[in-house]
């Protein structure tokens, strides 16, 4: 029985330390230097888009992650509705945080992708006005903990411009 418990603490110290490297590792990457920041984020009156796709676990911790670490002005928001004419201004609805989701296989070697890939997801920042993405290039598989580290600095970029 101690033993088992072991391993539990074990595996939750392992797991809570892999998302304190993830969180590092995302504060270092979703940055102006790294160009996944436009540097006039956050000057004039912009309304940050943060899009929702329907998924609930997703969504979810779309949501808890902006409200916590976001405080300018934001719109939850589905991808098909972002071109309608509720969102046509693009002066106020300036940004749109997005992901894009991909797959590398862990062992290339393998004939089996579906049993030897890992799913990632690689955060940005659409201006819409300029026309031009913003991302580091930095995915990870922690997406609320890439979440969370974007809309750290977003909040940190817009107060900087203010």
């Amino acid at each position: 029985m101690k033993f088992k418990n072991l391993i539990i603490v074990l595996l939750v110290l392992g797991l809570s330390s892999c998302g304190s490297m993830v969180l590092n590792q995302a504060l270092k990457n979703y940055t102006v230097e790294k160009k996944a920041i436009p540097e006039n984020f956050g000057k004039g009156n912009t309304v940050l888009l943060c899009v929702i796709h329907g998924k609930n676990k997703y969504d979810k911790y779309m949501k808890e992650n902006v409200k916590k670490e976001y405080h300018g002005e934001y719109e939850f928001v589905l991808k098909k509705d972002i071109d309608t004419d509720k969102y046509s201004d693009t002066d106020k609805y300036r940004y749109v945080f997005d992901e894009g989701t991909s797959s590398y296989k862990i062992n290339p070697t393998s004939n089996t992708y579906a049993n030897n890939s890992v799913s990632t997801m690689k955060f940005s920042i659409y201006d819409r006005k300029e026309d031009k993405l913003y991302s580091s290039g930095f995915s990870s598989s922690y997406f609320s903990t890439s979440i969370k580290a974007y809309m750290i600095n977003l909040e940190q970029q817009r107060i900087k411009n203010k």
